[in-house]
């Protein structure tokens, strides 16, 4: 009966291992995938100037790399040391160690590995995106983001239809690095996100009420966020406007064209 046990907790671990394996292994093969659509889109930036071009496609390489060896560390931090832990689990148990302590334990760590390549998955593709469109997705991330020093808003009309999934990504990932950007260096207490459908455009629209800066200071000095943005704005061919002023804020807006038979 004893031995039956221990081959039934050797069987669980292992259905265990193998699943946060498979999942992982997941998230690695999606994100490298989209990583390398990403790059084949950008080559394809023709009517750009070169020089603008070339340094777009760098920025753009960076990104890769930075979400590359975030995703990277999330695995080896995350689930790596979920394996291991799994490992001297086995070793307990092929010691002859409390088989239902062992089993009790392992299932809390499997449960906690799942939760982490969840999350990964999720930073990768946010789930209200995927399941709701851009609009729902903005006004969560506004929520989520807001706290008793800094105020976010969407205004969006109701019934905002989908983007393309490449549009809807880039945008959210923009209004991602425009909010960090703020917190970070705008000492903004409100942030008003404009989202609207024109006949032959989309038109986002980011403002702050932080700091700002001088037109030509912002052009002269741009960062790695604004040439991050930009890059990616790139990706589906809409043009990033920035509207400065110190002491007034910052404003951007995000053009794109507007694509047939958009559902």
């Amino acid at each position: 009966m004893e031995a039956t046990r221990e081959i039934d907790v050797f069987i669980f671990l292992a259905i265990g291992m193998l699943t946060l394996f498979l999942l992982a292994g997941g998230v690695v093969v999606f994100f490298v995938t989209y990583q390398k659509r990403m790059l084949t889109q950008q080559l394809r930036l023709s009517e750009m100037e070169r020089a603008h071009q070339e340094e777009l496609l760098h920025s753009n390489i960076e990104q890769v790399e930075a979400e590359r060896h975030r995703i990277a560390t999330d695995l080896h931090d995350e689930v790596g040391s979920i394996f291991s832990t799994l490992k001297l689990k086995i070793n307990q148990l092929q010691r002859g160690e409390n088989p239902g302590k062992i089993l009790e334990d392992s299932s809390e760590i499997i449960d906690a590995g799942l939760m982490s390549v969840r999350r990964i998955s999720h930073e990768l593709v946010p789930p209200s995106l995927e399941m709701f469109g851009l609009a729902d997705a903005l006004a969560a991330l506004c929520q989520k983001a807001s706290t008793s020093q800094l105020q976010l808003e969407l205004n969006c009309e109701d019934d905002f239809q989908r983007l393309p999934v490449k549009t809807e990504l880039g945008l959210y990932r923009i209004v991602q690095e425009l909010i960090n950007n703020a917190i970070r260096h705008s000492g903004a207490s409100r942030i008003n996100l404009y989202l609207s459908r024109q006949a032959d455009h989309i038109t986002l629209v980011f403002e702050d009420n932080g700091k700002g800066a001088d037109p030509s200071v912002l052009n002269a000095a741009k960062g790695l966020g604004i040439k991050n943005i930009e890059a990616r704005a790139s990706q589906f061919n809409a043009s990033v406007n920035w509207v400065s002023q110190p002491g007034q804020g910052l404003k951007t807006i995000i053009l794109i064209p507007q694509e047939p038979n958009v559902t």
